[in-house]
Order: structure tokens, then sequence, then C-alpha cells
């Protein structure tokens, strides 16, 4: 464990590294001779069970799973400084640690007339036995705690926000209990935990106290501001907006005042053709998220979620999908959730190749968004993002509350703008010969540009400026506007490639062996004049150039399309004569069987 700070910090790899061990405690647990699993006793639980847990209770088994990870952990690091025989201080500490985790990541008490119980006493929480045996009696009590019923014979446990409730309790109580047991303990002993406290996330341990940690609003990534989005100024007016809408949340009140009126929807679905920039939309919200987070002081939480997190074991796609839900649940950051490629994630109840596990995830992520098990204060948004809207599942579509057609860039003046945007930094050092301004992304998608008329398109082949030198901006952007008409998945993809293409072609050199050999030619001389010297051996790049990359690319997908037509034809053809040799052999059975 590394330390910074005078700090241990202590990662989520760090508690990963005891998940076996947590999950083995966790199905053996003792009680009246038996061993029990946790998971398998809330699974009973009325009004909280059933084999598909909802978010909330896999919030909590997550929460107990990575507080148990944490017990393990802190014992391990302390063992290797304090004398093993110190085993009660060892699992006192361990305990405090694990249980102000859990008592942390679970939300305070909500409602009315929630379960309760006797705080339990000194008994429920006794440590020194080691960390299995120590452990064993914690959870044994919890699952005492939790399937006890009343003087009346009622489970004392009827609804999930009962199960949470009582947790946290459960776990403020262990909490508490050991920090009365440690006025017990020597100042030598102490010191061992109060000179260097343990931070887990925003949670920081100094001796036997806990404290939460803001956290950073900083977050490190790739900003894509909005004059860098073309096209799509729909979307990007309306994603900036509710950024700047969701930065007026109250921390103190634990509301938006914007939801006293209306105007911030939690869910945002993002739908369009690959490479129309629905990823880029969302990197600009996180962008602005950051800017507003610093401004107004509250952290920003950013949570990313894509096919990656399938799992092949069933059941860990959901747990691994519920922890990242949880995410959201914290009243205490703003937050922004994305959904990369959703309908790749959670398959339609109609398709054929859909699972039990697929099912637990789509329900579960439909339950999130519906809100049926979190609280819309206006701290949080969740985006999703799909490139075939029709293979998502109906139900699915309808929780989400605002929908962005995406398109990308349409007009001549997108496209060139995108160009510009791929090749700015060529542009900046003169290596871009094209003629006429350059139109800016703010000024993309309103100059009411006419489109090449098909009579224009019809005297060229694929090209109208074909054999033409010196093209302008406006002629290479109406040209790429012109193979969007004629294919609608000609979107801001293609320029990315043919910019990388073209810049291949411009650094079509090899270095001058001499700059090796003779370091006073290059290796010897200061950065900007190294630049200047590498810069003379770049190829510029032309209008002529960039529109006969655009063509190529253009033909090389037309024919794929028309390859995969072929294909397909094909495939439907050997399936049609393969049912009609199966009709002429049931006429010849018929026919036989006749005779």
């Amino acid at each position: 464990m590394s330390t910074r700070d005078n700090v241990h910090p202590i990662t989520d790899a760090d508690l990963d590294a005891h998940r076996d061990s947590a999950e083995f405690r966790m199905q053996n647990v003792p009680m009246r001779g038996v061993a029990y699993d946790v998971l398998a006793e809330l699974r009973k639980l009325p009004g909280v069970g059933g084999y598909l847990l909802n978010e909330p209770v896999n919030h909590v088994l997550h929460a107990i799973r990575r507080g148990l990870c944490l017990y393990y952990e802190l014992y391990e690091e302390l063992s290797s400084t304090i004398d093993p025989r110190q085993a009660a201080f060892l699992g006192s500490f361990a305990l405090f640690g694990a249980s102000a985790l859990i008592a942390h990541s679970l939300p305070m008490p909500q409602g009315e007339g929630l379960a309760s119980f006797p705080k339990p006493g000194g008994q429920f929480f006794r440590v020194g036995l080691g960390p299995d045996d120590d452990l064993k009696g914690v959870l044994s009590f919890y699952l005492k705690a939790v399937t006890q019923t009343t003087p009346d014979g009622s489970p004392i446990v009827e609804t999930t926000a009962d199960l949470v409730n009582l947790t946290r309790d459960y776990f403020i109580a262990a909490r508490d209990q050991m920090i009365t047991d440690a006025e017990r303990l020597s100042a030598e002993l102490l010191a061992h935990v109060e000179g260097v406290p343990f931070r887990i996330g925003d949670l920081e341990l100094r001796g036997f106290s806990a404290s939460e940690q803001a956290a950073s609003a900083k977050v490190e990534f790739t900003p894509v501001l909005p004059d860098q989005i073309v096209g799509n100024s729909s979307a990007k007016r309306a994603l900036l907006r509710y950024v700047d809408r969701l930065a007026l949340y109250d921390v103190a009140h634990g509301f938006n005042p914007v939801l006293e009126l209306g105007g911030l929807p939690s869910t945002v679905l993002f739908d369009g053709f690959p490479g129309t920039g629905k990823s880029s939309l969302f990197r600009m919200a996180m962008t602005r998220m950051n800017q507003r987070s610093e401004q107004v002081g509250i952290p920003a939480r950013f949570v990313s979620i894509d096919p990656s997190i399938k799992d092949e074991y069933y059941g860990k796609t959901a747990k691994l999908l519920a922890e990242k839900l949880a995410m959201a649940r914290d009243h205490s950051a703003l937050t922004l959730l994305f959904f990369d490629d959703i309908d790749l994630l959670l398959l339609s109840r109609g398709d054929p190749g859909i699972g039990g596990s697929d099912k637990d995830v789509l329900n579960l992520t439909m339950q999130f968004l519906d809100g049926a098990f979190t609280v819309n204060v206006g701290n949080a948004q969740t985006y999703a993002a799909t490139n075939e809207p029709t293979a998502t599942d109906s139900a699915l579509r309808q929780r989400f509350h605002h929908r962005e057609q995406i398109g990308g860039p349409e007009d001549w003046d997108d496209y060139a703008a995108l160009i510009g945007i791929k090749l700015a930094r060529q542009i900046k050092q003169g290596l871009v010969q094209v003629a006429g301004e350059l139109p800016t992304p703010q000024a993309a998608a309103h100059t009411g540009t006419a489109p090449v008329t098909a009579a224009a398109a019809s005297r060229f082949s694929m090209n109208p400026f074909a054999g033409k030198k010196a093209l302008s901006w406006r002629e290479l952007g109406e040209l790429c506007a012109e193979f969007k008409r004629k294919n609608p998945r000609f979107t801001g993809r293609p320029i990315e490639s043919v910019t990388q293409k073209l810049l291949a072609e411009s650094a079509d050199f090899e270095i001058p062996e001499e700059w090796f050999t003779n370091p006073a030619l290059f290796l010897q001389k200061q950065y900007d004049e190294k630049v200047a010297l590498v810069k003379a051996l770049y190829r510029p790049i032309t209008g002529d150039m960039i529109a006969a990359e655009l063509e190529q690319y253009f033909e090389s997908e037309q024919r794929y399309a028309d390859d995969a037509r072929v294909q397909r034809a094909e495939r439907v053809a050997a399936d049609l004569e393969a049912q009609l040799a199966a009709r002429d052999l049931l006429t010849q059975r018929g026919e036989s069987n006749s005779e």
C-alpha cells in the first residue's frame, strides 16, 4: 500500500484482492449450527426477496461485501507492524473501519414508521478471535436482526427501505461499539492508527474516528468544448442547459430549485448512426459539468456503462451494473451517468437470444430509470446512446423522458468545419492549402446552403468537382453533403478516417540520416527550430487531395454495401433452394407412400 501526503490510500484494487474471502464469509454464516448464505436469506424476506433482487438490495449486498474486504485489508496491513497477539486491537480497528464504510455507503434513513430494533449491545460485536471468527459473529447477529419478527409474529423487515435502514443502523452500532471499546486501549496501540490516516474513496479513518472527505471536482479526461461539436445544434443546446441547471442543485436542502417548476429531465436518449457525435456530446456535457462543479463547489462524478461490463458468469453482470448504478445515489455530488451502446448492453425481451442474465440486467436498469428505488432530487442525469433504437426494448425506451435525434454533420459548413477541426494543427502550421474561408462550428448549419443539385451531380461520377483544382472549403463541404444525401451513414466518422489517411500522405518522408550522425543539424537545436526543420519535410495537404480521399472512402463504403447486399441475396437464394428441395423431397415421399 502506497503512502502519499501522510495518508494510506486504499484503492478498489486493494479491496478486490480480498473479494473471494469476503464472498466466502457471506456465504457461510453460522447460526444454530447451520451455515447460512446472506444472499439466500435476504431473498426470503417479504417485500424484498425474490430471485431478482432490486437495486437497493444489491446495493446493501455490495456495501457489506466491500466492508468485509476493507476488514481483511486493514487487518492484513496492521498485522505487518503490530504483534499478532494483539488480535483484539486488530479486530477492533478492522471492524470499526468496515462498519464505518458500510454505514457511509448506505443512504440516511427516510420515511415514517420504518423498521427499528433494540440497539445491539457489546456482545453482538466480539473481536479478538481472528478475522474469520470475528466476522462470523458480526454477520450471524446481522442475519438474526434482519430475520427477527415483532411480538405479533410479523417480520420486522417488510420493505426494501426497512432493510436499508436496519442494515445501516446495525453497522452504525458496530462502529460506535468499537469506538467505545477503544477508550480502554493503550496510547501505544492507538498511535499505530492515529498517526497516518487510511482513506477509502471519500471516507477517511483517522484512529477510531471517521470523516467524509469532499471528492475532488477535477476529473482528468480530454475535454470537448461546445465549439468542437459540429451539427447537432438542438442536442448541444439542450445538454448545456441541462448541465447548467443541474449545477443549481442545493446540497444543504437536498433538492434542485429547478425541479420545483420543471424543465430538468432525469433521463435522456441519444439516437443516431455511428459517428454522428453521441459520445462527443456526452464528453461535452462532462466538460461543462467539470467547469460548473468547480464554480459551485460541488463534486462532480461521471459513471460510464457499456457492453464491456457483461460477464460470462450468470448474475455477475447484474452485480457489476448494480454497483455502477449505486454511485448515482450519492446526493452530495453532481452525477452524469452514460449508457453507451445501450442496445448492445440491454437486449430486448423479444430478442431470441435473450437469456435469464440479460433479463435480470434489463429489469434492473428499467427499475433504476423508473425511479422506483431512487429519488430524483435534481443532482443527477442519465444519458444513453443507441445506434439501433428499434433494437432496444420498447418499455426501456419509454423510460427516457427526453429523446434527441443525433444526425451529426448535415450541411456543407458542418463538414467543412469538421475537416478543419481534424486538421487544426496542420492548418495552424500552414500545411493545408484550401481556398476560401473555413467556417466555424458556431456558424455551421445556419447558412442556408443550397444543396448540389442532382442534375449537376450527374455530370460527374461520384465527385461533382472532379478535375477541378484548388477546391475551396465550401466545395469540399458540398461534396461531403452530397455523399451524405446518397448514404445517410456518411457521418462524421468518415472524416476521421480520411484526415488520418491525409496525415499519413503528408508525412510520407524519411528522416535524414545526418540528423542522427551530426547532432548540430537537429538534436542540439531549440524546439522551435526542430519543428521548422520537420515541417519542411511535410507535403502540404491540398483541396484536391482531400476530395480524392473523400471520394475513395465513399466508393469503398458503397462497394462494401453492395457486397453485403449480394451476400444477403445469396443467403436468401440458398434458403429458397433448400425449401424447394425439401418440398420436392416431401412430394416424392408422398408419391412413394401412395404406391
